[in-house]
């Protein structure tokens, strides 16, 4: 039997800059070095697979997972970045119905979560049940896995991967005491420093076109691939947050239950963090002394005023074996080994307990 990492290919700009594809292609990286194969996959746009035809996309999946053989474990990153419902569902149907594997979800993101912040019933959202297909769900957390269960209708098991990795071998900039912040986004939301409460000087790394003039301690440092960044943290401090009015209506919730990957991105570089206490990382920020952890971004000056030299580089020591361990895709690597401890031996020790609404 084999076990297989599905691994979406993009251009190369893409593949630098966009947090879902980066963090699809580093976890494949490192699931592959413990005995994992690939499934490659070129992405493909919904308009594109709607044209092509049904028949067309069957020949395409025969194509591309005829080498999955029964009884083989495929671990599927989720969602496939297609924006097609009726792919991904071909795509989770051909691997267990004609190829007879088992398969297991690795979820990035819950689309319907990341645009959406209304109080309603999302259990009839593709992206929610589609994942009652799968034999095991690896969520990104023990709270994301609660919330798939209670609010999402996920009854699949689950295990969390605990934290993302941002798999990184290159040089890093040694840390100096500064009052001051990072914050890594894939674009500049113009919201976000909106709400920004403070002068105390923020360096913004992203795209920065719609944001428009800003105050001086403000510092627009523009787009950078993603493995230039590491180098360029030379302290402070980096900041988890999303905007309450930003453009993904859902994000600032969302933020209290997923793995950004620019916290791993901060701690694959060695600065601590700072979050809010209702995230997922908040206890674990807190309690292993990473970071900083505020009730509201309005505290976020007196919070980092608070911090004296000696404590700043007692956390830059703290961070040091988690930075290790997102460097080289720890997390990624264990849940692989997890989710086939349960779809093949059984184990159910990392089962993460589903209770509530059912």
């Amino acid at each position: 039997m084999t076990n297989w990492i599905t691994e979406v290919e993009d251009n190369n700009y893409v593949s630098r800059r966009a947090s879902g594809i980066i963090a699809n292609q580093m976890a494949a990286e490192s699931i592959e070095s413990v005995g994992f194969r690939k499934l490659h996959y070129p992405r493909m746009y919904a308009a594109k697979l709607l044209e092509v035809g049904k028949e067309a996309r069957w020949e395409y999946l025969e194509a591309l997972l005829s080498c999955v053989l029964p009884g083989d474990t495929v671990i599927v990153q989720y969602p496939l970045w297609t924006n097609s419902t009726d792919f991904e569902l071909e795509f989770i149907n051909y691997l267990k119905l004609v190829r007879h594997a088992k398969i297991v979800a690795m979820v990035w993101d819950i689309i319907s979560w990341v645009q959406d912040n209304r109080d309603r019933d999302y259990t009839g959202d593709a992206s929610l049940w589609m994942l009652n297909k799968y034999d095991l769900v690896i969520a990104a957390n023990s709270k994301m896995a609660r919330r798939l269960h209670d609010e999402g209708g996920v009854t699949t098991p689950m295990i969390p991967m605990r934290l993302s990795d941002f798999v990184y071998s290159g040089p890093i900039t040694p840390k100096i005491f500064k009052k001051e912040l990072y914050y890594v986004a894939t674009g500049i939301d113009p919201a976000l420093i909106k709400e920004y409460p403070t002068d105390m000087p923020i360096n913004f790394i992203g795209p920065n076109s719609s944001v428009g003039e800003v105050p001086d301690y403000i510092r627009l440092l523009g787009p950078m691939d993603s493995v230039d960044i590491p180098r360029k943290l030379d302290g402070g401090f980096g900041l988890l947050y999303y905007a309450q009015n930003g453009g993904y209506k859902g994000m600032h919730r969302y933020g209290e239950y997923n793995n950004p990957l620019k916290l791993s991105l901060y701690l694959a570089s060695g600065l601590p963090v700072i979050t809010l206490s209702n995230t997922a990382h908040a206890e674990w920020i807190k309690s292993r002394g990473i970071g900083l952890v505020i009730e509201d971004l309005a505290n976020i000056e007196a919070a980092v005023d608070a911090v004296s030299e000696e404590d700043y580089y007692k956390m830059l020591e703290n961070i040091k074996p988690w930075q290790r361990a997102v460097s080289t895709g720890f997390f990624a690597k264990g849940a692989a080994v997890e989710a086939v401890r349960y779809v093949n031996l059984g184990f159910k020790d990392h089962l993460v307990k589903q209770e509530g609404k059912k």
